[in-house]
């Protein structure tokens, strides 16, 4: 049987024996032609220590490729995607390699299929399980499929290679590239907003994950610089008690059949960064989408149900994730 002719794991597979293939590596052929040059040797010169010493290596060997296929034999796999994405950035799913048994699991190296990525190293205890983050690139909306991965190792003597294919079921929705300085929002005719309406101040809510539009104004340096820079966050507010209107008058209607001027993407994009923009001034916005339409509202969910619905109109999968 050729290696290459393996069919894929399934979403959340036990690893049982038969599915865990093996082979000899390349250290396991020169350890081969050692075992052959040292029987040669003790047939010709009649060395019962030669006889001896080859049929321990030979043992040593047996054991080593029962103990590389075990240290994969046996586990159980599950992947979870992570936070919806824009296009153009970084897709990651996180790949749980769980161990039921009693026994440890070493140096199990992670590699995607088709991709120049480095291996990651996983060492596993017992009754435990261990996370692997990968990632692929989101070129485009939609749904982006986690990418296949190749589980081996070569524990302990590294004579063998045990390995295995495995297609993890999970997949995450990439929402359109909103548009680099799209135009100011449509704002309807008697639309005012809050602030010119009544002269009322806006207070500090709380702060929030960054999102792509959000101004560079409302950046929160503190709890940045809590976290060492490696998270971005970004200010809410809300209406001040001096408010009397108590928010923005109005609300606004965003429609792909007004933007017909423009390539179909394009629309999605400019759509995109129009939503970003009425959630972070606060005006409540609503979807015209083809036959689906999305009532004016606020808040996060509703900001993700219209990015959903933008990232798959006209999309032929449009099903629903796992």
């Amino acid at each position: 049987m050729r290696w290459r002719n393996v069919s894929w794991l399934p979403a959340r597979p036990w690893l049982g024996a038969q599915r865990v293939h093996i082979r000899p590596s390349r250290a396991g052929l020169a350890f081969a032609a050692l075992l052959l040059a040292l029987w040669i040797a003790a047939v010709n010169y009649r060395l019962g220590l030669g006889y001896a010493l080859t049929c321990f290596a030979a043992a040593c060997a047996v054991a080593d490729m029962v103990y590389t296929s075990r240290n994969l034999a046996g586990l159980a796999l599950a992947a979870t995607p992570g936070s919806p994405v824009f296009a153009g950035s970084q897709a990651t799913f996180v790949l749980r390699l769980i161990n039921r048994s009693t026994r440890a699991r070493h140096a199990i190296h992670v590699a995607m299929l088709n991709s120049q990525a480095a291996p990651q190293l996983a060492d596993i205890g017992a009754h435990a399980e261990t996370a692997v983050t990968v990632g692929v690139a989101a070129r485009q909306r939609g749904w982006v499929a986690a990418p296949p991965v190749r589980l081996s190792g070569s524990f302990p003597l590294g004579l063998f290679v045990a390995w295995c294919h495995w297609q993890p079921d999970a997949r995450m929705l990439v929402y359109p590239q909103p548009e680099h300085n799209a135009p100011p929002l449509p704002l309807p005719a008697g639309t005012v907003r809050q602030t010119q309406a009544s002269g009322g101040a806006l207070e500090l809510a709380g702060v929030r994950a960054y999102q792509p539009g959000d101004a560079l104004q409302r950046l929160a340096w503190r709890q940045i610089a809590r976290h060492d820079g490696e998270h971005l966050f970004s200010k809410q507010f809300q209406p001040g008690a001096d408010t009397p209107t108590g928010g923005p008058r109005g609300s606004i209607m965003l429609a792909h059949a007004a933007l017909h001027a423009l390539p179909p993407e394009a629309r999605l994009s400019r759509l995109a960064a129009w939503v970003l923009a009425a959630e972070q001034t606060g005006l409540p916005y609503g979807l015209r989408l083809g036959a689906l339409t999305l009532a004016p509202g606020l808040g996060a969910g509703h900001r993700d149900a219209c990015l959903r619905a933008l990232a798959l109109h006209d999309s032929p999968q449009r099903q629903e994730a796992p």
